[in-house]
């Protein structure tokens, strides 16, 4: 078989080549292309070839520089033969030595363009074909939808609600329909009795609305859910949804934030429109504060669309249209960044506040969550309960969830007591590091300053109740942790006095103190950076919003996000800073003084602590009542 049967002709391409090749030395059209029967020509090494460039006559090179084809007269009667080819496998990076070393040997290079067949060029053209109106047809409908979604849906009413309205519509069902499938219910919320006193009168109203209406009291028009983060605000919602009888459609208030003003008013006059078609509805609106902020705060204050949208939402509640069979619940943990016309009565009508659980209300929040566990009857709920003081619900929820991980992970099946402590060490002071690659010395500063807080909790056990000390390092950036905390009395009583307050600015900077005691002023370390940051933040408070300064015994800080007297004289800000940094001093210098006063049972403590790693806190308020004992006989 003849290679002149092979004929093709090949388009000029050009870009591969090294700016030290010649153009005069590279064809840009060729006669012949090998690519046809490249698999049965034959191999070639890169060496082979290098060696024989004097005898070749041509070289091609693969468009993608990776193959190299060889071809020289082996008959010498100007037919070129199947045998007359070779083929060689190179790298990109190596096309450049091939081209200037067949250049330097005046040996000419073509580049060939890839081959096609015919049946391969009708299914590209065809495709070509196809694609362009593809693309077309898409352009076409996605302007067309977009030019509806603009004019409203194309209806009667071209200035009409936009068409992307219809979400919310399309929604209450399906929401209602998930909570009920996921069998939530309000005994799904666990918490103050009080507050689930208040939620089942919500379901009351909506349930037996002939029943109110008889002796006349009238349906809240709405109910806001206010509190921290994590309470189950949300979770009330859904078990209201589930149990009253009526629709219920939830939508986000970051869903009526827009760019161009009056679009948000549009998405709330459509959903209180269908709201009133679908009565008796609920509405749930979930982290109001996003539309619902005061009104003459923003950068456009009085003209942005934020304050379009809460005007809207401020006259659908309460204004000519009657909402009769609907209600509105919000939910917000922000409520006094909420615009006051927005709270009034008419609007929401009853505010529920739903703060972080008590320890009862722990102890039941953890038995909803263990109710589908599996775990060891010998864990304490009771005492669990206490040590998560200031734990929200949902807080709760992951503390059980990763207790549950850690039995799966040492692989039982069943949750032990052990399994939730490393779960509670976890959320609260981060991961502990396996490896410690600490020196002796540094394990002995972290020592003495873990101990130094230690030290002073179990000195006022009155008001402290000391967990843990240790001196693992963990992943937050903390060399060591002690774990304390207020006793459960004063916890739930909440009133808490200046005399507990400056015995924990005390205890914050024992760690401080005792590095200055053992190691003096000019050798501290940077490790009390964080108690430093606390400490401050409470004297500040102490000062800003306590009134419990000398001078400043009735001043408070309006300013709700900054404690630095804000908005006051400079006059003020001056006393604010002085009586702050003298409750610090007052503090520091009462630690240091105690710690100086005990350095040998400190130094005791920290030797132990530096060989057992982790010490009790029972164990360590013990030992100090005993010398405290001993001194005073």
């Amino acid at each position: 078989m003849r290679i002149s049967a092979l004929l093709m002709t090949l388009v000029p391409i050009g870009g591969f080549l090294c700016k030290k090749t010649h153009d005069k030395s590279i064809r840009r059209y060729v006669s012949i292309n090998p690519l046809i029967n490249e698999n049965i020509l034959q191999q070639q090494s890169l060496s082979g070839l290098l060696q024989n460039v004097d005898n070749i006559d041509t070289i091609f090179l693969k468009n993608d520089m990776k193959k190299a084809f060889a071809r020289k007269d082996v008959n010498s009667d100007g037919v070129y033969d199947i045998e007359d080819y070779s083929v060689t496998n190179i790298d990109a990076s190596v096309s450049n030595m091939i081209i200037e070393k067949a250049t330097r040997n005046d040996i000419p290079v073509t580049i060939l363009d890839p081959y096609n067949s015919p049946l391969q060029s009708g299914i590209d053209t065809l495709f070509t074909m196809f694609n362009g109106l593809f693309v077309s047809t898409v352009v076409f409908v996605f302007f067309r939808a977009a030019l509806t979604l603009f004019r409203g849906g194309g209806g009667p009413n071209p200035m009409g609600p936009t068409n992307s309205l219809s979400n919310f519509g399309n929604i209450k069902q399906d929401d209602k329909v998930n909570m009920i499938k996921a069998n939530i219910s309000l005994s799904s919320w666990a918490g103050s009795p009080e507050i689930f006193r208040e939620c089942t009168e919500v379901v009351s109203y909506l349930n037996n609305r002939t029943r109110y209406r008889e002796v006349g009291a009238e349906v809240p028009r709405g109910i806001l859910l206010e509190g921290p983060p994590g309470t189950g605000k949300t979770l009330i919602a859904k078990a209201i949804a589930s149990e009253c009888d009526a629709n219920f459609i939830s939508v986000s208030s970051s869903e009526f934030v827009e760019l161009f003003v009056g679009m948000g008013a549009s998405k709330v006059r459509n959903l209180f429109r269908q709201a009133r078609e679908q009565s008796p509805c609920i509405i749930f609106m979930d982290e109001i504060d996003a539309v619902g902020k005061r009104r003459g705060t923003g950068l456009n204050a009085g003209n942005d669309e934020r304050e379009q949208t809460l005007n809207q939402i401020l006259a659908e509640m309460d204004g000519f249209t009657q909402n009769d069979d609907i209600l509105v619940i919000g939910a917000t943990n922000r409520k006094d960044v909420l615009d006051d016309a927005l709270l009034r009565p008419g609007r929401f009508d009853r505010i529920i506040n739903i703060p972080l659980p008590d320890t009862s209300s722990r102890r039941s929040i953890l038995g909803v969550h263990l109710l589908n566990k599996t775990y060891d009857i010998d864990i304490d709920v009771d005492k669990l309960a206490v040590e998560t003081a200031g734990f929200s619900g949902a807080e709760l929820k992951n503390l059980v969830n990763e207790a549950a991980i850690n039995a799966v992970r040492v692989g039982q099946t069943m949750i032990t007591s052990e399994h939730i402590e490393d779960a509670l060490q976890k959320l609260t002071v981060g991961i502990i590091k396996d490896n410690d690659t600490r020196s002796d010395d540094a394990i002995l500063r972290v020592s003495l300053h873990e101990i130094g807080h230690a030290f002073l909790a179990a000195s006022f056990e009155k008001y402290f109740e000391l967990k843990k000390v240790s001196i693992q390092s963990t992943y937050n950036g903390a060399g060591g942790f002690t774990s304390f905390k207020p006793r459960a009395d004063i916890v739930d009583g909440g009133l808490y006095t200046k005399d507990l307050l400056m015995k924990r600015l005390i205890v914050c900077l024992g760690g401080k103190a005792a590095e200055s005691v053992f190691y003096g002023d000019d050798f501290v370390s940077q490790g009390a950076q964080q108690d430093l940051k606390q400490a401050n933040s409470i004297a500040k408070k102490m000062i800003g919003k306590y009134g419990m300064g000398t001078k400043l015994k009735t001043f408070f800080n309006e300013n709700s996000d900054e404690n630095d007297g804000g908005g006051y004289s400079d006059y003020i800000k001056d006393l604010f800073d002085k009586e702050a940094q003298t409750l610090l001093d007052e503090a520091y210098d009462y630690a240091y003084n105690d710690i100086y006063q005990n350095q040998h049972t400190v130094n005791i403590l920290a030797n132990i602590l530096t060989h057992s790693i982790t010490m009790d806190g029972d164990f360590v308020s013990e030992y100090v009542r005993l010398k405290q004992n001993d001194e005073t006989k």
